[in-house]
Order: structure tokens, then C-alpha cells, then sequence
């Protein structure tokens, strides 16, 4: 029955929990490992209705049926422990006086005959304290039946003493950490995707005192730099400003910010002139400044979209059906390729410069 309890919660698991594991791994990138995280998961109920509303059916469907596996398991057991009492009762009593000749049987009547064992009238009955133990009344199958009472006594004891054994305290604490953001949520599942595309991430940077949410690189010539905007709902874009001292903004329905497009478009202008100052003019590094919008629509995208050509900058959607293209599309493909480690280094370098230069000033928020 063991065998056919684990193989019914394999099966009730593959058909509830799979399709979850799945979901979550191919559309939120959650690994096995990430599902200790509590305030992940629940960011991404909170923002995904259809996975909310399967998880708890599903999860109620799941408990229902382990409660029947679990009762069911238990009343066959029981019924099993009642026919195998019967048959062996049956089995010690008329077999063993049917196979005993009769000089075994006056063995028997020597060693527990009443003759043997002198009743005192002014004594306690000892049924009343202890069955079985007045020796007139034992029967030759009296041994076989005590021994396995002992054992189901034992047997039955055994499970309760284990169950009070306290597990110890350190198995118990799960190190969470304080806070999750969408944006460190948008980051990880990015960098995933990055990487699979044959970059090497370097994290998030802070470069010309801006928070940059990604740093890439390939082989020895890409420089990827991202800025993610956690903005939702419909954005009207502008990349013209006032003057030229006033940085061009971007409207939403509750607030105006400054254009990531122009934000990053400084950053890698600064990076360039850095690279342009340190090697050769030539030097071949191309330097690809890129926004995602994961949570948001830009409404005027057919008018903006040539003007962000023009500046240089890519803006991409990323988990959405907007009509910015995908982050996937813009990347230059660099599967099989390796990042040469003197570049690396060079990089590296160049970015512990920004961060060392950036303390002086408190950092840019973006999005």
C-alpha cells in the first residue's frame, strides 16, 4: 500500500503542481530553488490573476485528494490488521491442538496444570489485575498470543515516541530577504535572459551618478547598457526639451518623469568619451544603450519611434504584447561566443571608476 500511496501523490502532484511549476518557470523565470522566496511569489500572484486563481484551485484539489489517499490508506489498513489477528488466531488455536500428540500435550499439563498451582481462596482474584496470569486458564497458545501483544504494544509505542522528538531550531529559520521590488524582480529574470544570449552580466552600475539596472558584455567589442522604467499603464513619450540644459520628459496619466531614453543616452555618451580617453579612437567598442518597459504602453509610439532611431536608443517591451519590440530582438546574437578576458578585465576597470566617482553624488532613480 506503500507503494500505491506514493505512486497516487506522484501522480495527483504531476497533474496539480506541475502545470504551476511550469507556468511560473517558463513565463516568471522561477526556478525550484527561488520558491523559498515568499515576497517573490507574492508579487507575482499579485500581477498574474490566471496563476492566482489556478494555484488555489489547484491547491485545494491537491489537499482534498491527499486527505482521500491518506483515509483511504488508513481504513485498509485497518481491515488488514483485523483479517490477519483473525487468521492467526486461527491458525494457533485448532492447528496447533490438532498436530500435538498426546505425550506433548501432558508436556503442557505438567508445566501449567492447576494441579501444580495451589489457589488461594483469601486472595484477590489476579483476573482482576492481570488477564491471563491465573495459570489454570492458560492455554497452550496462551505464549504465542502474549508475545505478539508485547510486539503490537512495542510496535505501537514506538511511532509516538518519535513524533516528541523536537526538531532542532536552525532547521526551522529560512533566511528571507527584507524587501522585493519589481524592479529586482524585472532584473533578475533580464539577466537570465541576457546570458542565454551569450553575454556576460556585470550587474547593475552606477555610472554619471544614474543607477544603470544592467551592464553587458560579448566577446571583446558589445557594451550593453539598460535602464528599466517601472512605470505602468499608458505613457506618452517626449524627447524634446525646453532648452538644452532641461531634460526632456515623459507623461503618464498620474505624473511626468524624465525620458529614460534621454537618461540613458547620456550614460553612454559619457562611457564612450571614457573609452575614447583610455584606447584608441578606433578601438571598435560598440556601445548598445537600451529601455525596457515591462509594465507599461507608449501611446504615441508611431510618432516617437523615428525619434528614438535618431538618438540612438532602443526602447523594448518585455512580458507584454505592446507594439515596442521584444528585448530579445535588439540584442546582437552572440550564442558560442566567449568574452575575452582582457576585455572583461578592461571593463571591470571602467566601471569601479564610475562607481568610486559616483559616492561624491547621491545616485539618479530611473522609472
Amino acid at each position: 500500500m506503500i507503494k500505491k500511496k506514493l505512486l497516487y501523490i506522484f501522480i495527483i502532484t504531476a497533474v496539480l503542481v506541475g502545470p504551476i511549476m511550469y507556468w511560473l518557470n517558463s513565463l516568471w523565470g522561477v526556478s525550484i530553488l527561488k520558491l523559498a522566496n515568499i515576497e517573490l511569489l507574492k508579487y507575482i500572484m499579485t500581477h498574474d490573476k490566471f496563476l492566482s486563481t489556478a494555484t488555489a484551485i489547484n491547491s485545494a484539489l491537491y489537499i482534498i485528494a491527499l486527505v482521500k489517499i491518506f483515509t483511504m490508506k488508513e481504513r485498509h489498513k485497518d481491515n488488514t490488521n483485523e483479517q490477519v489477528k483473525t487468521t492467526k488466531n486461527e491458525e494457533v488455536g485448532p492447528s496447533f491442538l490438532n498436530n500435538t500428540s498426546q505425550s506433548e500435550i501432558s508436556k503442557w499439563e505438567n508445566l501449567y496444570g492447576s494441579n501444580n498451582t495451589p489457589v488461594n481462596q483469601n486472595t484477590p482474584k489476579q483476573e482482576d489485575v492481570q488477564p491471563l496470569q491465573s495459570q489454570s486458564e492458560i492455554s497452550p497458545s496462551a505464549p504465542v498470543q502474549q508475545e505478539r501483544q508485547n510486539e503490537e504494544v512495542q510496535i505501537s509505542v514506538q511511532p509516538k515516541n518519535n513524533a516528541e522528538q523536537p526538531r532542532p531550531v536552525s532547521e526551522n529559520i529560512v533566511n528571507m530577504p527584507e524587501s522585493v521590488t519589481a524592479r529586482d524582480v524585472y532584473k533578475n529574470m533580464i539577466n537570465d535572459i541576457i546570458l542565454d544570449n551569450g553575454y556576460t552580466n556585470m550587474g547593475a552600475q552606477v555610472i554619471a551618478n544614474t543607477d544603470v539596472d544592467f551592464v553587458s558584455i560579448a566577446e571583446s567589442d558589445t557594451l550593453i547598457l539598460g535602464l528599466i522604467s517601472t512605470e505602468t499603464g499608458e505613457i506618452i513619450a517626449n524627447e524634446i526639451s525646453n532648452s538644452s540644459d532641461d531634460a526632456p520628459s515623459w507623461f503618464t496619466n498620474e505624473h511626468k518623469f524624465t525620458s529614460p531614453v534621454w537618461e540613458i543616452k547620456n550614460v553612454a555618451n559619457i562611457v564612450q568619451n571614457m573609452i575614447n580617453e583610455v584606447l584608441p579612437e578606433d578601438n571598435g567598442i560598440v556601445i548598445k544603450p537600451i529601455v525596457v518597459l515591462p509594465s507599461a504602453t507608449v501611446s504615441n509610439f508611431e510618432d516617437i519611434h523615428s525619434k528614438w532611431e535618431e538618438i540612438g536608443v532602443d526602447v523594448v517591451r518585455f512580458m507584454n504584447h505592446s507594439e515596442l519590440p521584444n528585448l530579445t530582438d535588439v540584442l546582437p546574437d552572440k550564442k558560442g561566443t566567449e568574452v575575452l578576458e582582457s576585455y572583461k578585465n578592461f571593463v571591470d576597470t571602467l566601471m569601479k571608476y564610475f562607481k568610486q566617482k559616483a559616492r561624491k553624488i547621491p545616485a539618479k532613480k530611473v522609472g
